[in-house]
């Protein structure tokens, strides 16, 4: 049977200094990164986008293709509100813009395109990271990044290839920190992590555990050619903390072996005819109160099966349904899932 579950939205933006101590973290992360990705959608519900950019620089051969200057500017974003350092040609490779973390992390922030809805994180890769005994840190613009983090609802994870206490900049948006030498497991794990660590709980509640009980009630265990009978579907609450709310059902004639729908006769006449043919409205199912009710109340809607054609086989009704379930804490605290 189906139901509802939630679908998270996570929007990550991977961001990486692109001097020259970085580019084998680069390219580790490149051999690993596409089945990480199709690790997390397969196993979680989850509506996953990751953006790879670098700071004013680029990692040919790897996920690092853009910009993150670029990036916002052919977005839309003015280059004059950006606050991140911008490289000079004549400086090279390690221009000191190229890490300049605390302006990227601030301009991603305020200027990235996040999707309504989205859990919103940012992993920042660091040759020097966030750390204390980085002479060339500028607390003030960290703190200003710790901000713009939290202004905008960003959970800052990092990642630092030398050693270092981190500025809380990570601890401060509930993110997670990585430090040298990561391998291919390594980094797998790592950015695994981080992906997790962006879901909202909801993610990980199995609602299968406390669902209606859904029953067919027929007098008939089988139907033959043009015959109608009418029968019923019954939903009961067996919980007593627990509301039920907007139960809905969908019913479908489905044979035994495939699960498939029953295929139509040669006219194109659907064999089974079932009545309503629309979703089936329960409304809000009310906890079983056992100080007043020997039993569980059952909701009943009556339906129509109508067998018709001359062609016999064996069918399953299918019950597919979807419900919010409302949990009573005490009187009065009640959690909504």
């Amino acid at each position: 049977m189906s139901q509802k579950n939630t679908i998270n939205k996570v929007d990550l933006v991977v961001i990486i200094d692109t001097r020259s101590p970085l580019r084998d973290d680069a390219d580790t992360i490149s051999k690993v990164a596409e089945d990480v990705i199709e690790n997390v959608r397969e196993s979680y519900p989850c509506d996953l986008q990751i953006t790879w950019l670098g700071i004013e620089g680029i990692w040919h051969g790897t996920p690092f293709s853009r910009t993150l200057r670029n990036y916002l500017i052919n977005g839309g974003v003015n280059e004059s509100e950006l606050t991140g350092l911008k490289v000079t040609r004549s400086n090279g490779r390690n221009d000191p813009a190229r890490r300049d973390g605390a302006g990227a992390i601030a301009d991603v922030c305020n200027h990235f395109d996040w999707r309504l809805g989205a859990n919103r994180a940012i992993f920042y890769l660091g040759e020097l990271g966030i750390s204390s005994d980085n002479e060339s840190l500028n607390l003030d613009q960290w703190e200003k990044a710790i901000a713009a983090a939290k202004s905008a609802v960003v959970t800052v994870h990092s990642y630092r290839q030398s050693s270092g206490d981190d500025v809380a900049i990570s601890t401060q948006t509930g993110g997670l920190s990585f430090s040298h030498p990561l391998d291919n497991q390594g980094w797998s794990s790592a950015l695994l992590s981080v992906v997790a660590a962006s879901f909202t709980p909801e993610s990980y509640l199995e609602i299968d555990k406390y669902a209606p009980s859904f029953e067919l009630i027929c007098s008939q265990p089988s139907l033959g050619a043009n015959q109608v009978e009418t029968a019923a579907i019954a939903v009961t609450n067996k919980y007593s903390n627990i509301t039920f709310r907007d139960v809905t059902v969908f019913l479908s004639a489905v044979t035994i072996d495939e699960r498939t729908p029953v295929p139509n006769l040669p006219d194109e006449i659907p064999p089974i005819l079932l009545q309503p043919n629309t979703p089936i409205y329960f409304g809000d199912i009310s906890p079983y109160n056992p100080d007043i009710e020997p039993v569980p109340t059952t909701t009943i809607r009556p339906i129509q099966i109508e067998t018709r054609g001359s062609v016999s086989g064996e069918f399953w009704l299918n019950i597919d349904y979807s419900y919010s379930a409302e949990f009573s804490v005490n009187k009065q605290e009640k959690i909504v899932v």
